[in-house]
């Protein structure tokens, strides 16, 4: 049996690992200090909680010091909290810290990972700003040209639809909006979103694993490459409707899917 210290060290070398390959210079999915990655921490009789990756940070070279566990409820709490200031956000973070010696603050983006990883089969979170991704984020034919399924495996990674978000300010206001929109997806599509589109911005990925995450990463960015190469070659052909149900329905695919949540 796995002891909670165990868990906690496993889920955090797993977010870890997940974070170095976002990082992969030669996959063009983030530079810098940009993007983040979190992971729910599960464990019976203790209070719900998750890894942050800490503002500043970069996802290529983070270490263990650079992820800041936090409580789900006091973050959550910035939900019903019209405009909160800097000073209230700060004040939420700090008592939402499982650890109060920890200097470091959080990303900005804390309440939309506890957004995220509050949906039911998600335990990892993958935000990065893929070159190819940003490439039609940021075009005139966003969300259109992102919209609908044009292969199989696009189908069996990223879902039969995907979630997109009009430019909103990052932080709380963008959280906010995200969760309106996962409300609205999940009364429609009676299951969870595995990507979401940020006008401007980038990419979110959703995942019951940490490979699961990095699978739909690279899969939207693939398929962001392929889709513009499609519109300099004369538009986007995208699968019928019943085509894609038909694809996300049959059992061997299923299969497939789950093989992916563990492997590439």
């Amino acid at each position: 049996m796995i002891n909670k210290p165990d868990i906690r060290s496993k889920i955090l070398g797993e977010l870890i690992k997940l974070s170095h390959n976002l990082g992969r210079e030669e996959y063009h999915l983030a530079i810098i200090g940009e993007g983040n990655a979190s992971a729910r921490v599960k464990a019976e009789n203790i209070r719900e909680s998750f890894f942050i990756k800490a503002s500043g940070t970069q996802l290529a070279t983070v270490g263990e010091e650079d992820f800041i566990q936090v409580y789900f409820e006091p973050i959550m709490q910035l939900i019903n909290i019209d405009n909160p200031d800097a000073e209230d956000i700060n004040h939420i973070f700090e008592k939402a810290k499982i650890d109060k010696k920890c200097r470091a603050k959080p990303s900005v983006e804390t309440l939309l990972h506890a957004i995220c990883l509050s949906i039911e089969g998600v335990n990892f979170i993958g935000h990065t700003h893929p070159i190819a991704v940003n490439i039609l984020t940021c075009s005139k034919g966003f969300p259109e040209n992102l919209k609908g399924r044009i292969y199989p495996d696009e189908i069996v990674l990223l879902g039969k639809e995907s979630i997109f978000i009009p430019y909103t300010d990052p932080g709380v206001l963008l959280a906010k909006r995200i969760k309106k929109e996962i409300d609205i997806f999940l009364e429609r599509q009676g299951e969870r979103p595995r990507v979401i589109y940020l006008q401007n911005h980038g990419l979110i990925a959703l995942g019951s694993s940490a490979m699961e995450v990095e699978n739909i990463t690279l899969t939207a960015n693939k398929s962001a490459e392929i889709r513009f190469g499609a519109l300099l070659l004369g538009g986007i052909n995208t699968l019928s409707e019943e085509i894609v149900i038909h694809l996300a329905e049959r059992p061997d695919e299923k299969y497939r899917q789950e093989l992916f949540k563990l492997q590439k």
